[in-house]
């Protein structure tokens, strides 16, 4: 079945839902017009600067530890950076922070934690470094159970040309980690709801996935201002738009 003949099938399914609403009905032909255009275009990763969250499991158990790296990606040499990462204080705490395979070798000062925020900033004596690299891994503690996000809040990294340019740094959707805790009176269902829901197409962070969303996605593209690499593939291409859709779609 064609692309227009599904999404009109399930378009026609959520009017039902939504009557009075004519936002839809009017967005939606920029939408998928737009969307072809992005059929044959691709936004890449490697071309761009931008810092990202990693984690083993999605899923930790309350008052055991879990790691974070935080990783930084540079498309141009870069000799220092200087970041913040958020987390929900009354949710989670800080045990550590590990900079043992950090690429950094020279820190101005020791990574800084405070209630709901942890701040590093270094450099190295190289000229800088180029690719995907580890910068500090943070040993977080889940405190009770539910759905939490960390995130890059700021972020800066300066190029290793001995001028002290800035490198733009492109935000995307691997700057924000979801996670759950679960203890032992939470179900196996329950587990693989909330991650299921934990979806990164929710860009704003308000619990669904909205035209709003979307249309930070279209602008996004438009300016080229962020990535939002859904699929993890190094890009933002049709397949991330489609992922978006769906979610939209079928929540």
């Amino acid at each position: 079945m064609q692309l227009r003949a599904r999404i009109s099938r399930l378009l026609t399914k959520y009017r039902a839902q939504r009557t009075g609403t004519t936002t839809v009905k009017y967005m939606f032909p920029a939408l998928l017009g737009a969307a072809t255009l992005m059929g044959a275009l691709s936004l890449s990763a490697t071309q761009s600067s931008f810092i990202t969250l990693e984690t083993q499991t999605q899923a930790v158990e309350v008052g055991t530890l879990f790691e974070v790296q935080v990783l930084a990606s540079a498309h141009t040499p870069v000799n220092a950076v200087d970041i913040t990462l958020n987390f929900p204080q009354d949710k989670l705490e800080v045990f550590s922070v590990d900079r043992g395979q950090s690429v950094l070798t020279i820190w101005t000062e020791d990574p800084v934690v405070t209630d709901s925020t942890v701040t590093l900033s270094g450099g190295t004596f190289r000229k800088g470094f180029i690719g995907k690299h580890e910068l500090l891994t943070v040993n977080f503690r889940a405190l009770e159970s539910g759905q939490y996000r960390v995130r890059v809040a700021e972020a800066t990294m300066i190029a290793g040309d001995g001028a002290g340019t800035d490198v733009p740094v492109r935000q995307q959707s691997g700057a924000i980690l979801s996670l759950f805790a679960f203890d032992e009176s939470t179900s196996d269902e329950e587990i693989r709801v909330a991650i299921s829901s934990g979806i990164a197409t929710d860009l704003n962070n308000d619990g669904a996935i909205t035209l709003q969303d979307i249309s930070a996605f279209m602008g996004a593209w438009s300016n080229q201002s962020q990535i939002f690499d859904f699929n993890q593939d190094g890009k933002m291409t049709f397949r991330d738009f489609s992922i978006l859709l769906a979610d939209f779609f079928l929540q």
